[in-house]
């Protein structure tokens, strides 16, 4: 199983927004990290189709999804960042008809809706109206979505936004129980989110993925930025800048717990 980018660029007019993008991913959880601008949000609209490379090709199991159509949305099971998803239906209303959307078989749809009921503790709520859901039971409505079908390969778009701490670390807990033999790809801007569950860290910037790997390595890649002096005023826009702004305490916070 692989999903893999190979010399994608998209724009906005003249504004190259995905840089000559190479990646493969292979079944594990990636933190997809990068600032507001980064790219973030536009390289998970190619992924989901719901835009086309202005050139190179992005491929499932070695053939390129613009061609596959549903075959490719039935092993894909995205997250929006949205949350403002049909406020009027009731949970187990919106399941259902995302369901349909999926073309799950109708006779496996309700065993999988109470399933995933169940798995996310939303059976006492299901009942209620998307609009009258809390942040976190929201959150969890909208990873059940994704999950129907079982798909091969999650994306997930700011999974943890507006949600508490204690929600935060179930729906981490959640999020790392998926993984296997999947692809999870996770976007956040907040990197305790990821730094415990994912294979890999990929940090974007710029268009870019600047760099792949754990904890360790972002924070060594953030210490030889220091030592080399290209935290100056006058590159405020370098990366190892952007990287000390967004993640400094965390990165002392991580080390000081391994003392």
């Amino acid at each position: 199983m692989k999903l893999a980018l190979e010399h994608v660029t998209f724009g906005y007019g003249k504004t190259q927004v995905i840089k000559d993008m190479n990646l493969e991913l292979t079944p594990g959880v990636y933190g997809l990290l990068g600032p507001n601008g980064a790219g973030k949000s536009t390289l998970i609209s190619l992924l989901v189709t719901n835009r086309i490379p202005d050139s190179g090709r992005i491929l499932w199991n070695g053939r390129e999804i613009s061609g596959e159509g549903a075959a490719y949305r039935g092993v894909l099971g995205f997250k929006p960042q949205q949350q403002s998803i049909y406020p009027e239906l009731r949970v187990r209303e919106f399941l259902y008809y995302m369901a349909d959307l999926k073309e799950v078989p109708g006779k496996e749809q309700e065993n999988a809706i109470d399933e995933l009921l169940r798995r996310l503790n939303l059976e006492r709520h299901q009942h209620k109206r998307m609009k009258a859901l809390s942040g976190g039971m929201l959150q969890r409505a909208l990873l059940a979505q994704a999950l129907l079908g079982d798909p091969s390969l999650i994306i997930l778009d700011e999974p943890t936004a507006g949600l508490d701490p204690m929600e935060r670390i179930n729906m981490r807990k959640l999020i790392g129980e998926l993984s296997g033999n999947r692809i999870v790809l996770l976007a956040t801007h907040i990197i305790e989110d990821i730094a415990t569950i994912a294979k890999e860290i990929l940090f974007m910037n710029h268009g870019k993925i600047l760099l792949r790997g754990d904890l360790k390595v972002l924070e060594e890649y953030y210490e030889a930025g220091r030592r080399e002096g290209r935290m100056t005023g006058v590159e405020m826009q370098d990366e190892i800048m952007i990287l000390e702004n967004l993640y400094y305490d965390l990165f002392h916070e991580a080390s000081c717990s391994l003392m």
